[in-house]
């Protein structure tokens, strides 16, 4: 099935007695109470989301985010489970919107909630660009320079006796005597693909600046670990680092949380750049902008429900014209 918003609303309501009985809920009336007010709460902020544009959006759906953490947290997460601060800190907001740098501070929501989903954390401050680059929902919309390493689209060759996928890399053209080295030295900035031993075939054009190519592994590897289906049928991505060295970077859903900090803060405390950022007539990035504060309104409630249930529910990927 395709997602659908309305479904997915009913759906996280249907968790409201559904996980009661199968998680930490059963055992504290105070898990039970906060989950049940926080996912109250999230409904209706993310209503209140839908109805805003773009300069006042970001501020509903970071805390409507916040409430699905803290009913992620109550249900799933040992004491202590609560939290009263963010656990983050924007760093210089004079920097372009692709530069700004957002890291940890203390602990609060985003170490507590990343930790009940397993999720890695940030263990230092990393820009704006990176986390967008390497989120797949955002892959046709870079924002970053074209230097910074976006996800690759992977297909597994299942057939094959040995581990081997084709990636899609987002370059411009490497030329053809120096792609295997340009591969070579992105690799490793991409969690369990430093490994990979070379690449078999000859890589091909399949769209502007997205280039294909088979690459290979000496050992066996887990498809299922380096680049799990996310949020769609056969819908796999390699996600790069987010801090440059290699590092595993947060998932999907706290990496998107990540994000919604940075814009909300925005947002609430300089609200003339926020402005400027998403001038339609003189700002080049602001469609993009805006597409990635319309997308939230479906991803974030897909991401919140799978966290709830702990499991991935993936969709059938909308036919595209």
């Amino acid at each position: 099935m395709t997602i659908d918003r309305m479904l997915l609303r009913h759906a996280i309501r249907k968790r409201r007695t559904s996980l009661q009985a199968s998680t930490l809920l059963a055992s504290s009336s105070s898990r039970r109470g906060a989950f049940s007010a926080a996912l109250q709460q999230f409904e209706e902020l993310m209503t209140a989301s839908a109805a805003v544009g773009p300069a006042s959006r970001p501020i509903t759906l970071y805390y409507a985010t916040v409430q699905a953490g803290l009913a992620i947290a109550a249900a799933h997460k040992t004491d202590p489970w609560s939290f009263s601060r963010h656990g983050l800190k924007l760093r210089d907001v004079r920097s372009s919107i692709a530069d700004l740098q957002v890291g940890p501070e203390g602990t609060g929501d985003f170490q507590v909630v990343a930790q009940a989903t397993g999720s890695p954390v940030l263990h230092g401050p990393v820009t704006f660009g990176a986390l967008w680059a390497s989120l797949p929902d955002l892959q046709e919309a870079p924002l970053a320079p074209a230097s910074t390493p976006n996800t690759m689209t992977f297909l597994p060759h299942r057939s094959a006796s040995r581990a081997e996928a084709r990636v899609v890399v987002l370059s411009p053209n490497p030329g053809p005597d120096s792609f295997e080295s340009h591969l070579a030295k992105l690799l490793p900035l991409y969690p369990g693909a430093e490994q990979a031993g070379s690449v078999t075939g000859s890589y091909q054009e399949i769209r502007q600046n997205r280039w294909a190519a088979d690459i290979q592994w000496s050992s066996p590897v887990d498809f299922d670990q380096i680049a799990p289906a996310y949020r769609y049928v056969d819908e796999r991505y390699l996600r790069p680092s987010v801090d440059g060295q290699g590092g595993q970077s947060p998932s999907p859903f706290m990496t998107w949380w990540t994000m919604l900090y940075t814009f909300s803060m925005l947002s609430r405390y300089h609200p003339r750049e926020w402005a400027a950022a998403l001038n339609i007539d003189e700002a080049p990035a602001a469609h993009r902008l805006e597409y990635c504060l319309d997308l939230a309104l479906n991803v974030i409630p897909h991401l919140a429900m799978e966290a709830l249930d702990g499991t991935p529910t993936l969709f059938t990927k909308p036919l595209a014209f």
